[in-house]
């Protein structure tokens, strides 16, 4: 009888473990332990330009500081310096909304579409470093900065700002042939004005 008890017991442990682990065991390991703190949740740091960023996951640890995640459904198993970027602005304004110790490292959890799960740990850019992309894009916006090209046309191809690059170009080539009209280029400014990159 004491050994069915047993095996009845150990079954139990075994199942608790196996859903423990299909829940949290994918998590990484510092963050087994924590809450989390905030989900899909928007931050604003003041500033000469207000940052908004949207927290996908941010979780607390044992000790208070706060761990940023965000996660990915992509076709390949990687992290990308956009996903920095957008984690260190997250911390930046989380950090200006909240006054709260965020971690200067953060994770990108990628999921295939096959379920597959892959968890990268980033080091993350500090206040100054995002602030001056925020100038940066201000004046790439503002006419005063030209953008750098990107590495790749297929990241040109699956950017929601290419029809606002194309009319860039279009009035740049327009003014060198001497033929824009001061209606052209309030359209123009206006389009440079909506878009989020150069």
């Amino acid at each position: 009888m004491l050994e069915l008890s047993v095996v009845i017991l150990l079954l139990a442990l075994l199942a608790w473990f196996c859903r423990w682990r299909r829940k949290r065991g994918w998590m990484p390991r510092e963050l087994r332990d924590a809450e989390l703190a905030y989900a899909e949740k928007l931050f604003k740091a003041p500033g000469p330009v207000v940052l908004s960023a949207k927290v996908d996951r941010a979780y607390r640890k044992r000790d208070g500081a706060i761990v940023l995640m965000e996660l990915k459904t992509r076709r390949r198993l990687r992290s990308y310096p956009s996903d920095v970027i957008e984690l260190s602005a997250q911390r930046v304004a989380l950090v200006g909304q909240t006054g709260e110790s965020v971690e200067l490292h953060a994770y990108v959890v990628v999921q295939e579409l096959s379920g597959q799960r892959f968890v990268q740990r980033v080091d993350l850019l500090d206040e100054a470093a995002v602030r001056k992309l925020v100038e940066r894009r201000e004046a790439i916006l503002d006419g005063d900065l030209q953008p750098k090209r990107a590495g790749s046309s297929a990241l040109c191809r699956g950017c929601a700002y290419s029809a606002v690059v194309m009319v860039r170009v279009r009035t740049a080539v327009a003014c060198c042939l001497g033929i824009s009209t001061m209606l052209d280029w309030e359209y123009h400014r206006w389009c440079v004005s909506r878009a989020s990159c150069g």
